[in-house]
């Protein structure tokens, strides 16, 4: 159980002594920055939650709650902006029911800063005073947006980052990554494990932190005109490719999904209900998925020009791209103001992204600014 959660030791050992001690609470607030795994972790303590074995992993019981067809384990997840009203009615009205094949039902809500007042609202006394059987494990990577009412009637776990010398170490042991860009990525990875994973494979494979990054020095060294719109294009393009794979990875785990479905269900209606789940869940899925590829992208495009900024003060020492640090040092030739006011406009887009805006409006808005900044210099 939490294998693959790397780090978070004390977390881990609070609720592996809750677990076999059987003193824990009916509701937790996991919460810290984003990129912890901590939704991922909540799942797995689920797992364990509802599984006869206490989350061996590799039981049959085990391998249904993963799959999201366990009966006593459950998770409601924003639709659109907003986890809402109507998505909580019908938790407060099954609460009542005993458990259907474990001791205990779970209900796990990531994002819970969104949660609409009314439905936060709706929610409290079933948080506060949950049938002894009932669960609730919520999520959060913004603790501060999250009604008082709800981090009130909850236990607080707080997920803290890990050091860079713990991401790189993880980085070489799972991936395998030679030590100057384990190095680079654990740096990048800002002590989110799960920024870190998806750096790893993606220098295992497509390669596009250094096709962002070619259109990135672009831009940054001054070309205007059709060469500044090409690479505006070209970057835009790498990410508008992997939102492609990401459509054909989420269909192809839906067929397979909906295949399993269909052979264990033989009752008609009970099939449908579950087929219907599964394809708001993948559709749930790939836009959450579009829009972390497009704040990864962003944010690399942010470390950059940090980095800029950094060799600009005379700071080489803490570059985040280490292993493009003779790159940067050709690049930085403008002032630390410049850098800055770039960062500034990064920042501002990264936080659009964050609001489910039109990502390729996002990008698009972000290089127009670049260019007032420039022609204002």
């Amino acid at each position: 159980m939490f294998d693959d959660v790397p780090g978070q030791e004390k977390v881990k050992e609070m609720f592996a002594r809750a677990l076999r001690e059987r003193t824990l609470s009916h509701a937790y607030l996991l919460s810290g920055p984003e990129g912890l795994a901590k939704t991922a972790f909540a799942r797995e303590l689920a797992v364990a939650l509802v599984s006869a074995c206490g989350g061996c992993g590799t039981c049959p019981e085990c391998e249904r709650a993963r799959r999201g067809i366990h009966p006593d384990l459950h998770v409601v997840e924003r639709e659109g902006d907003l986890i809402r009203f109507e998505q909580v009615g019908p938790v407060i009205a099954d609460l009542s029911l005993k458990p259907f094949a474990a001791g205990r039902r779970v209900w796990v809500i990531p994002e819970v800063e969104y949660l609409h007042p009314a439905a936060a609202n709706k929610l409290l006394k079933s948080i506060e005073e949950p049938p002894d059987y009932v669960y609730f494990l919520l999520v959060t990577d913004r603790l501060e947006r999250v009604l008082p009412t709800i981090v009130s009637r909850c236990q607080q776990v707080e997920f803290r980052p890990l050091s860079d010398e713990q991401v790189a170490t993880y980085l070489r042991e799972r991936y395998g990554l030679g030590g100057a860009e384990a190095a680079a990525l654990a740096r990048l990875s800002g002590g989110a494990v799960e920024r870190a994973q998806r750096l790893a494979d993606d220098a295992r494979g497509p390669g596009r932190r250094a096709k962002f990054l070619k259109q990135v020095a672009l831009l940054l060294a001054g070309v205007r005109g059709d060469k500044a719109a090409d690479a505006q294009r070209a970057f835009i393009n790498v990410l508008e490719q992997q939102h492609l794979e990401i459509k054909g990875a989420i269909q192809t785990d839906l067929e397979k999904r909906l295949g399993g479905l269909e052979q264990q269900f033989q009752d008609d209606r009970d099939r449908k209900w579950y087929v219907k789940k599964a394809e708001e869940r993948a559709k749930r899925e790939e836009a959450r998925l579009r829009r972390v590829a497009a704040q990864d992208a962003v944010d690399l495009l942010a470390a950059w020009v940090r980095d800029l900024w950094v060799v600009a003060c005379g700071a080489s020492d803490v570059l985040w791209n280490c292993d493009r640090a003779d790159e940067l040092a050709g690049a930085a030739v403008a002032t630390p103001e410049y850098y800055a006011r770039l960062m500034a406009v990064v920042a501002r887009t990264r936080k659009d992204l964050y609001l489910n805006i039109d990502q390729k409006l996002a990008l698009q808005a972000l290089f127009a600014r670049f260019e007032e900044v420039a022609e204002s210099a």
